[in-house]
């Protein structure tokens, strides 16, 4: 076993409490000097990789038998809608119009983990 610092900066004492780090670097939810710490240390520790190694094969299965997959042209709506000039307006007492936001989306960018 080798020792590692868990975000808070506190060493680990034993292997057993890596699990909830192993969860965030599976996730891709670690910063990346806490994921180059945990593959430094599942490098050296076999207790850890096999854990890490569960937990990725955990996470392939859910994808690859979990995912519904969204209708064809439903991308295509999304952006559409998002592409939209949108106005939002208010007239006062006096008939004055005011233009309280105004809003125009140029660029959408689809990210699938």
């Amino acid at each position: 076993m080798t020792e590692m610092q868990n975000p808070r900066g506190a060493a680990h004492s034993s292997c057993e409490e890596l699990v909830d780090v192993l969860y965030e670097y599976v996730d891709g939810g670690c910063d990346e000097k806490l994921r180059v710490r945990l593959a430094e240390h599942v490098r050296d520790c076999p207790s850890c990789l096999e854990q890490l190694g569960i937990e990725q094969q955990v996470r392939q299965l859910l994808r690859a038998r979990c995912c519904d997959s969204a209708p064809a042209d439903l991308k295509g709506r999304i952006v559409s809608a998002l592409r939209t000039t949108t106005v939002q307006q208010t007239v006062d007492g006096t008939g004055a119009t005011t233009f309280s936001q105004v809003t125009r989306v140029t660029e959408v960018r689809a990210r699938r983990d």
